[in-house]
């Protein structure tokens, strides 16, 4: 059977999620909508399914507001749910002490991606940052952004805090634009926003 477009969308996020080895799109009734990685797909069903029903736990704990994250840290796996919108959840499987590694940036632009294939609307954390491919010169610098097949030079402006392993610059396109860029390990690279200045949905 061909992959979907979530199953292409989940398998992006474990690429990028250090540590991640599984992720699932479940419903509210506890039913996997889609998934991708490498496990038996029962493992995944199974704990997605009970997962979910955490989630529905801690919201009838309405003293805290309403949850949107869930982390369950094992003496062997970690694993991740993200309350979506319409009761949706996100599910990350991960190996042990993965999930504290996690990228905030990849779980933003994966929720932006399942929103947009599912007609969701789109929160102020799916818009935070987009996925982007940077060109760099010998010192790993941002010389120039792909947007739309479109090359951006770009000029340094200069460097920002980053975690470690991680390096961040903020950088002014050709058209006068000011973008932060961070490129994580695995030479994942994000913007705060489109190279182009306007606050977009894409992917």
């Amino acid at each position: 059977m061909d992959e979907s477009p979530f199953a292409r969308i989940l398998a992006s996020l474990v690429t990028r999620v250090p540590g991640a080895y599984a992720a699932a799109l479940v419903d509210r009734g506890g039913e996997t909508v889609d998934y991708a990685g490498h496990v038996d797909p029962f493992d995944v069903r199974v704990a997605a399914a009970h997962l979910r029903i955490l989630l529905v736990h801690c919201e009838e704990l309405t003293f805290w507001g309403t949850p949107t994250m869930l982390t369950v840290k094992g003496t062997k796996k970690t694993t991740v749910m993200r309350a979506l919108p319409e009761g949706y959840a996100l599910v990350v499987m991960m190996r042990k002490r993965a999930g504290f590694a996690r990228s905030e940036r990849a779980f933003s632009v994966c929720e932006r991606a399942l929103a947009r294939e599912a007609n969701w609307p789109i929160s102020e954390v799916a818009r935070a940052w987009v996925a982007t491919e940077v060109t760099c010169d010998d010192r790993g610098r941002p010389v120039s952004v792909i947007d739309d097949n479109r090359a951006h030079p770009v000029v340094v402006l200069g460097t920002i805090a980053a975690a470690s392993r991680e390096r961040g610059f903020r950088v002014r396109t050709e058209d006068g634009n000011e973008i932060t860029l961070v490129r994580e390990p695995g030479w994942f690279w994000y913007a705060d926003e489109p190279p182009s200045g306007a606050k977009s949905q894409r992917k």
